[in-house]
């Protein structure tokens, strides 16, 4: 695999952790909202840490992270010499 290619999966596992970091998120306060309307639930949300809750999102996470440090250490494959010429 080649650096944009790595930077590519890694940017889109960055993106669908956040994303499922945010949906847990929106889900944990429209339930709480919905329990607060109808009377059965204290004042305060009971909230959960949804890093360990979800396992995907730190499976995201973490090949997000891996995969950015692919990136940063490969190597393109540049020549510095020109076609037709030779070292003199």
């Amino acid at each position: 695999m080649n650096r944009l290619t790595l930077l590519l999966a890694a940017t889109a596992c960055l993106f669908m952790s956040g994303l499922l970091y945010t949906l847990e998120r929106i889900a944990t306060f429209t339930r709480w909202n919905a329990q607060i309307a109808t009377g059965t639930f204290s004042s305060e949300p009971m909230f959960v840490d949804v890093l360990l809750q979800n396992v995907f999102i730190s499976i995201f996470g973490v090949a997000a992270i891996v995969l950015f440090f692919k990136a940063g250490s490969a190597v393109q494959n540049t020549s510095s010499t020109k076609a037709g010429t030779a070292d003199l």
